[in-house]
């Protein structure tokens, strides 16, 4: 995973199709809503690999969504998420319009079973993955908070992604199986 991340998901994810914000001049999206783009945009990934692409892309979104929900302080350039938004620039997932709307994180991973887009990923191979990418997840937002955000409390950070509301969804095999394997890496109960 972290090969992959580092080396080729950049170049990988600057190929989706983005949309600008209609509030932020300074922030991309993708996906719109329900990611009815998904084909398209999968279709710039090569198939070996998506499934990794795919683990990739719910990590930045879901990092930057619960920094956004929970370590924000608005108008500041010191709060944790503004410093991440400075540091990272990566993109929104959701739509933008007379509002915007962040889509839950959690469809990135149920996006191809939802969907059923055959052939476009191999939902197997993203199941097998999950041990390794939970890993991989946990210690890398651990060694970036400590590195760049050590006002946030890394057990209160993955506390409060397992309490929000977008935490409930648990559509399709990938979602229950992405959080049996975090709540055992990050519960303290």
């Amino acid at each position: 995973m972290n090969h992959y991340f580092y080396q080729r998901f950049p170049s990988q994810l600057s190929q989706l199709e983005f949309t600008p914000d209609s509030h932020d001049p300074t922030i991309v999206r993708f996906g719109r809503l329900g990611w009815e783009n998904f084909n398209n945009d999968l279709n710039t990934v090569p198939p070996e690999d998506r499934s990794r692409f795919i683990l990739s892309l719910f990590m930045i979104i879901l990092t930057d969504q619960a920094l956004y929900r929970y370590f924000r302080v608005p108008h500041s350039t010191i709060c944790p998420y503004s410093i991440w938004r400075r540091s990272t620039n990566f993109p929104n997932f959701g739509g933008s319009g007379f509002d915007v709307h962040n889509e839950n994180p959690f469809k990135i991973l149920s996006a191809p079973e939802r969907q059923d887009r055959e052939g476009i990923i191999n939902i197997n191979e993203v199941l097998a993955l999950i041990p390794e990418f939970v890993k991989f997840l946990v210690y890398e937002t651990t060694d970036y908070f400590r590195k760049h955000l050590p006002e946030v409390d890394i057990h209160l950070y993955f506390d409060k992604i397992r309490g929000d509301d977008a935490y409930a969804f648990d559509e399709g095999e990938v979602v229950p199986r992405f959080k049996a394997e975090f709540e055992a890496l990050t519960n303290r109960g």
